[in-house]
């Protein structure tokens, strides 16, 4: 009887990791596979990798409506990068929803 081989990485942890915009290199070595594994494997799943370039922040600020702009601008400032920025309101948004609340 012949064994059935047994991935490294599961589909869905690839795509988990790929959705949250982790690069392949960083998907792969978060796995210990190859980066072009993570590539073949997004591929037979028909699914795009994540767009990790530097356009990323223009991408997402571009659809932004121009009092939203302004808005991100006045939060931002020496003291708080965006990449902080996002990480506070992740961690808002996950503490918001995971609290058990009274009643429910």
């Amino acid at each position: 009887m012949v064994e059935k081989y047994q991935r490294k990485a599961d589909d869905q942890t690839i795509l988990a990791l790929n959705s949250v915009g982790l690069s392949l290199g960083s998907i792969a070595r978060r796995l210990n596979v190859h980066p072009t594994t993570i590539t073949y494997r997004l591929k037979v799943l028909g699914v795009e990798p994540a767009d990790t370039r530097r356009s990323f922040m223009e991408d997402l600020y571009d659809s932004l409506s121009p009092a939203q702009q302004t808005w991100l601008i006045s939060q931002l400032g020496p003291g708080q990068s965006v990449k902080g920025f996002l990480r506070s309101l992740l961690i808002k948004a996950y503490i918001t929803r995971t609290t058990i609340r009274p009643g429910g």
